[in-house]
């Protein structure tokens, strides 16, 4: 408990220190108002300020909107030579315009006469150009005489007002400017305007979105004195309700009339209320001359100010409560002073027991010697390290912990450092050994450090069991000795060359010595590796990419043995530096002569590869231009013999009986199918051909126009088909347009025996090949058992007289996917359809 003294003391002081802190803090307050005072006003004149400028950057941007519009190349076009296709591109314009801008409900077009041309509505977002049957007549509204009355280049602004449409306001509520401008031909002749409606709901929430800065927010009002944009949403906008007749104008008449007389900006107290305001005149403001005026006010009533006073009050009264409660502390930490010292002489004396638990929780083994060698002080660690009790050793020499052998050397060590005392280590690269009390050794290391008590002087040894990093050291020497014995493996030639003008080999693996046929690894060393290039020109070269690139990879040279035998090797070689700054070169010499000589037999089997190949290309043109040949010259006989029997059947029909007829019907139909035998033949002649060429392709597109065709080839068949939307593929589209003639050819041929025939054209993500395309149909099937021979030519699975065909068209279908590099299969039951999956390679990469 607190003496008399210390009770006086701590009062004495603080309590005129209570009085100085009340007088500071009253001043504080009254300046604080002050400036409180100061910095609301400047807010206000920067809000209202902001406002202004936001209403003049909005304003001049709709202006140069409007000016834009008027003056739009593709308007005059039409105004100069009333083209229906430069009315079409106004329409373009207006209607992109509306789009980008996003900022007016309407934008329109009007001629001399006041009725819509053009008009878009903005639709929510969606832009659309309103039809012309439903254009209206709006010669009669304010706007138009009012923007027709205008010269080139002006702009008529409308009162900022909420949109009406047949005499209803709109809702939700849509505020609304309108500006207009005329439209002049090139003989400064007036043929109509411009007219947009401004959605004024940008306007306003940008002046919202600022209202935080001020207490009670900016307000907009109209030349009457009505809410456009006020304290609350009931009062805005009430002049344009009958019923509803509350305004600024009436709520605070002087105000109002203040703002009508006085300057344009201001700011002036009424009734203790802080007013900014700043008058839109329509001669010097952004409105446009012939615009209304409008008002920038915030109004602060004085509750403001007095919460704000409040407020500081409690804030300063909270500072005086801690402030003060400061200074009772360092009124009570003075009045301690004398017990402080007290306890700090305390700690003193119990500090010897801190350092001696310091000294035991150490993770080395701590002896403290004096100048005589003898021991004043050990650790815990010295205990458990040595096997001795600390009482063993207290006054014993520090020899007994020393090795036999090294006893007599240590006594002079250590007299030669009590001469000297400094921190340093002991025994520099010497090993040295601690004996524990069972007489093992074991490797340490240590520091000495000179420790100075009352006037003596006493020697500390930190003494670390090095036995662990010894074995890592152990460890790392036997990963050196294998690295070695691999790199001594190694089949080829590893070396190491110091840089400079003595530069010389230093370090080689017995690979290079059979290499270079050298005998020992001293008559190799006595080279550098420069000295074994056959050309001078290598040899120089080799250097100079060192030099510049600091790495030499895999190049070949022609190098030569200490015995004159020369040969073919790969280098690879890169600079470094060691720690001094010394340049040396690390690299392996590989023999490739044996590589050089099987690649040049190599070339030598593609020469006559490349000279087979021409020749088979050589026959192959002649075989295409036999194939033609054949084509031509079986062609002609196949007209023959189809027309003469066509003749025969017309001219002599009463001459035949019945079974001649039949006979000469065979012979045409053998003729016909002779020749779309030849034609299928020469399309899969063309598809082996035909040279790929990539592009995007839309398979959905192709199948339309195969169906299409089909349909009207057979337009007496009911087929449904379904073909997949938005299918794209990589290939050739000429090519990909004859795998679909087949393929959908077949499935509107096997369908057509079916009562109801479906065919379905689609895809599925694959999983190793991409894409998966299908075309599926209900028609006559096939046995899967015979699935293999599908794609061959002149296979068939069906006879020519149910389902009639050549064979070639699923071979022509293989050999279009093939050269996509893609594959080709098929799935299906006899009398329940068939489905063949195709797939296409998207790398652009096949032949």
């Amino acid at each position: 408990m607190p003496d008399r003294r210390f009770v006086y003391k701590f009062f004495t002081l603080l309590l005129p220190l209570i009085g100085l802190l009340v007088t500071i803090l009253w001043l504080l307050f009254r300046s604080d108002i002050n400036v409180q005072k100061m910095v609301m006003s400047a807010d206000e004149r920067h809000t209202v300020q902001l406002a202004y400028q936001i209403i003049a950057a909005e304003l001049d941007m709709l202006r140069g909107d409007t000016r834009y519009l008027a003056e739009q190349s593709s308007l005059h076009r039409w105004v100069d030579s009333d083209d229906p296709i430069a009315l079409a591109r106004l329409s373009e314009d207006l209607l992109a315009f509306t789009r980008h801008r996003g900022l007016y409900d309407q934008v329109r077009f009007l001629d001399n006469l006041g009725r819509e041309v053009v008009r878009i509505n903005w639709n929510n977002g969606q832009p659309r150009q309103v039809p012309a049957k439903a254009l209206q007549d709006k010669s009669s509204r304010y706007y138009v005489s009012e923007t027709l009355s205008l010269d080139e280049g002006e702009v008529y602004v409308s009162p900022f007002d909420l949109n009406v449409e047949n005499g209803r306001l709109q809702q939700p509520i849509k505020p609304m400017i309108r500006l207009g401008s005329p439209v002049f031909d090139q003989e400064r002749r007036i043929r109509g305007l411009v007219m947009v409606n401004y959605l004024g709901q940008r306007l306003l929430q940008r002046l919202r979105d600022i209202q935080g800065q001020s207490p009670a927010g900016v307000w907009l009002l109209n030349r009457d004195g009505y809410w456009l944009l006020g304290p609350s949403p009931e009062l805005e906008w009430r002049f344009m309700y009958a019923e509803r007749s509350d305004s600024f104008a009436r709520t605070y008449p002087q105000v109002w009339k203040r703002l009508q007389t006085g300057a344009a900006q201001s700011q002036f107290l009424h009734d203790g209320a802080l007013v900014t305001y700043h008058r839109l005149d329509p001669a010097s403001s952004p409105l446009g001359g012939n615009a209304e005026p409008w008002f920038l006010v915030t109004y602060v009533p004085e509750s403001v100010f007095v919460t704000n006073m409040a407020e500081r009050s409690r804030h300063l009264t909270i500072t005086f409560i801690l402030l003060a409660l400061l200074l009772a502390i360092i009124s009570g930490v003075v009045a301690q002073k004398d017990r402080l010292r007290r306890i700090s002489e305390m700690r003193i004396r119990s500090s010897e027991t801190r350092f001696r638990r310091l000294l035991d929780s150490a993770p080395d083994a701590i002896v403290i010697v004096n100048k005589e060698g003898c021991i004043e002080l050990v650790n815990t660690q010295v205990e458990n390290w040595f096997g001795y009790h600390r009482d063993e050793l207290v006054g014993q020499p520090v020899e007994r912990l020393v090795p036999e052998r090294f006893r007599e050397h240590h006594v002079s060590f250590r007299n030669g450092y009590a001469a000297q005392p400094v921190p340093r280590p002991m025994g520099v690269e010497t090993e040295l050994y601690a004996l524990r009390k069972d007489g093992t050794e074991f490797p340490v290391e240590i520091s000495l450090s000179p420790l100075s008590i009352d006037r003596q002087m006493l020697i500390t040894g930190i003494i670390r069991d090095i036995t662990a990093r010894k074995q890592i050291e152990s460890a790392q020497r036997l990963i050196e000795t294998r690295y070695q014995e691999l790199v001594n493996n190694l089949p080829i030639g590893v070396y190491r060359n110091v840089v400079g003008e003595t530069g010389h080999l230093i370090e080689v693996n017995r690979t290079m010595l059979d290499i270079f046929e050298a005998e020992s690894v001293a008559e190799l060393m006595e080279y550098a590796i420069s000295d074994f290039f056959s050309d001078h020109h290598d040899q120089q070269a080799f250097s100079e990419m060192l030099q510049q690139k600091k790495s030499v990879h895999a190049r070949e040279y022609h190098l030569k043995t200490l015995r004159g035998n020369s040969f073919h090797a790969a280098i690879t070689a890169v600079m470094k530096q060691d720690a001094s700054g010394q340049s040396y070169i690390d690299g392996i010499v590989e023999d490739v002569t044996e590589r050089l000589e099987n690649e040049m037999q190599i070339r030598e089997l593609n020469d006559r590869l490349s000279a087979r190949s021409l020749a088979l290309e050589t026959t192959n043109r002649e075989l295409e231009a036999f194939s033609y040949s054949v084509s031509h010259d079986l062609r002609a006989p196949l007209r023959a013999i189809d027309g003469f029997s066509r003749t025969l059947l017309n001219d002599y029909a009463g001459a035949l009986d019945e079974r001649g007829k039949d006979r000469l019907e065979r012979v045409r139909a053998a003729a016909q199918r002779m020749a779309r035998l030849i034609d299928d033949l020469l399309k899969l002649s063309r598809v082996s051909r035909a040279e790929i060429k990539h592009e995007l392709v839309d398979i959905s597109q192709i199948a339309h126009e195969v169906i299409a065709e089909l349909v009207e080839r057979d337009p007496e068949r009911q087929v449904q088909v379904v073909i997949q939307p938005e299918m794209y593929a990589q290939g050739d589209a000429r090519l990909l347009r004859v795998l679909m003639d087949n393929l959908l050819g077949n499935a509107w041929k096997f369908t057509s025996q079916s009562d109801r025939a479906e065919i379905v054209v689609g895809s599925e993500p694959g999983s190793e090949s991409g894409c998966v395309y299908s075309v599926r149909d209900n028609g006559a099937g096939f046995d899967m058992a015979y699935a293999g021979k599908l794609f061959g030519a002149f296979q068939r699975l069906h006879d020519t007289r149910e389902f009639p065909g050549t064979g070639i068209g699923l071979a022509t279908a293989q050999r279009v996917i093939t050269k996509h590099g893609g594959k080709i299969w098929a799935e299906g039951t006899v009398g329940e359809g068939a489905t063949f999956y195709f797939t296409l390679d998207q790398t652009g990469r096949s032949q």
